[in-house]
């Protein structure tokens, strides 16, 4: 949605109503214009932070410094309620200069940049920095420019950005104390936190340019370098600088205080500062440590060297399993935005990893695969096969479909970008193979090892070199939104059917002559939605299908 067109309707916007609108307008915008709609009755729900615990979903990630962070990350119509209104946020506020952290077109390397060729480099970190803000002051910020919120409106914006939090009083863990705050994981606290520390960054700059002395905020993270040294702990600096984060209801943490002189390793967010931006040694090293075991013993030992040590540090970011070319790929990409293009270290290691992947053997009969056999509309597959799809939820909360055949209750997976409670007004329905690992389907047998060996089923599965007996195949029925115009309604996505599957087509097409192809993708011969009807009507072993 355009940026002035949303400035001029929130300048308008007097009231709840209003705000529903705008929001629904900018998700259609995102979403497509079949989204489901918020509803007045829900924005008034979610607006009230006393129900966080329905709200969000808790779980902590460690610290690099040790202990653990807590995350909230906001389920259902908040999240996206959310990500509408950092739209709006995004399209009336501009962060102050100061600030490099959640802004487009400012990083890290941004940040590093203004700290470059300085004798001292002072760096401080603020502690609980999100739970440090309140809704109260999230609801006083919102109705000054450049939101200029009506009451009202700042008053539900600020609960659906809040949660409900307890703290407990210093020395006294027996008087649980509720309050709202920000959470850390929400789409709009970055953005709320910048406009909050407007006040902090114009103080800590004015400070800045008294002493001079050179500034940046990066969220918590908090830097200042200069020619000469003013930060000795009673200096007049330290305690004009103490006055101004107390003053902001904000605390300085002692344990991440730091002075760098030119002498040492000066870090500024992760990269060193000296006569240019760099990376740390040991992030290069580790890089090219592993495209050497992978050159020089293969992928499979270089997966085993890197998955323990990966699978500890970064095992909480993403489910599933490591893939090492992404992760190295991704590597590459950051040292290329902090060292630049025509940088010999990058060049070198990203030439390294071409000829890698170029070379890398493929393992034939073994790939993992999913074909679409057959695809309906829901309706026509209820029409002609006289069933009714019905829809559920299972006791783990997860969405899943059936219907009734000859007596037997068939499952049907349901794709994830649905939502049961509100369900598209077209749907479809695919026959679909799938080949994968044995393994994913027996938890029993997925325990993460601390070293990959490849003698067993899991330690191939890991490597991505799995034998024949280590792949399972199942048939079964999904349900899903419309293909893309361009793709026939029924089709087959390989490029030629799987041996597996021959002989199942062989006895359709003892019925129904010329159904299938087996050379291409696009079937031929009747209409998809008289497929099923005429298998039913002609007796066809419908026990191998799912």
């Amino acid at each position: 949605m355009d940026k002035e067109l949303i400035i001029t309707k929130m300048r308008n916007a007097v009231d709840r109503s209003d705000l529903l609108n705008l929001l629904n307008e900018i998700k259609a915008d995102l979403t497509g214009s079949d989204s489901y709609p918020f509803t007045m009755h829900k924005m008034m729900i979610l607006c009230n932070p006393k129900l966080g615990a329905n709200r969000y979903r808790k779980f902590e990630i460690p610290k690099k410094s040790g202990g653990s962070r807590t995350i909230y990350a906001p389920n259902g119509n908040l999240k996206w309620m959310q990500r509408c209104l950092n739209e709006i946020f995004k399209a009336l506020y501009t962060p102050s200069p100061y600030a490099m952290g959640f802004v487009e077109e400012r990083s890290i390397v941004n940040n590093a940049e203004k700290h470059l060729n300085q004798n001292y480099v002072f760096n401080i970190d603020l502690s609980d920095f999100f739970p440090s803000i309140d809704q109260a002051r999230v609801w006083r910020r919102l109705q000054l420019p450049p939101f200029s919120f009506s009451k009202e409106i700042a008053n539900i914006v600020a609960g659906l950005c809040a949660i409900e939090m307890t703290d407990y009083e210093e020395g006294d863990e027996a008087t649980p104390i509720k309050s709202y705050k920000l959470p850390q994981g929400a789409p709009t606290s970055p953005l709320l936190t910048n406009a909050i520390c407007d006040t902090l960054d114009r103080r800590l700059a004015g400070v800045a340019k008294r002493f001079g002395l050179r500034y940046t905020r990066y969220a918590d993270d908090i830097t200042f370098s200069s020619m000469h040294n003013v930060y000795q702990p009673d200096s007049a600096f330290r305690k004009e600088l103490e006055r101004i984060i107390s003053g902001q209801n904000f605390k300085i943490n002692p344990k991440k205080t730091r002075l760098h002189h030119r002498g040492q390793r000066q870090e500024v967010t992760g990269l060193t500062v000296g006569e240019k931006i760099n990376v740390t040694r040991r992030y290069v090293k580790d890089v090219r440590a592993i495209l050497h075991i992978w050159e020089k013993y293969g992928i499979n030992a270089a997966i085993a060297k890197f998955y323990p040590r990966y699978k500890s540090e970064k095992g909480y970011l993403h489910k599933g399993e490591p893939n090492i070319e992404n992760v190295i790929s991704g590597k590459l990409c950051y040292l290329k935005m902090v060292k630049g293009e025509l940088d010999p270290v990058y060049s070198k290691l990203q030439i390294q990893f071409n000829r890698l992947i170029c070379a890398k053997p493929k393992t034939p009969g073994s790939e993992i695969s999913w074909e679409y056999l057959q695809t309906l509309s829901t309706d026509d597959f209820e029409k002609e096969l006289g069933v009714k799809i019905e829809f559920a939820v299972s006791k783990q909360g997860h969405p899943y479909a059936y219907f009734i055949l000859k007596d037997e209750k068939i499952m049907v997976a349901v794709s994830q970008n649905i939502s049961i409670a509100h369900l598209p007004k077209e749907l479809y329905i695919s026959l679909c193979r799938q080949v994968d690992y044995k393994l994913k389907y027996d938890r029993t047998q997925c325990k993460r090892p601390d070293v990959i060996d490849n003698s067993t089923a899991y330690g191939r599965m890991m490597l991505g070199c799995p034998n024949p007996e280590d792949l399972a195949e199942r048939y079964m029925y999904v349900v899903h939104r419309a293909i893309a115009k361009d793709r026939p309604t029924k089709y087959i996505r390989t490029p030629e059917v799987a041996p597996e599957y021959k002989n199942i087509l062989n006895q359709i097409n003892e019925f129904m002559p010329g159904v299938f192809t087996f050379g291409g993708v696009e079937s031929t011969g009747v209409k998809p939605k008289d497929t099923l009807a005429r298998l039913v009507e002609s007796g066809f072993d419908l026990s191998i299908l799912p």
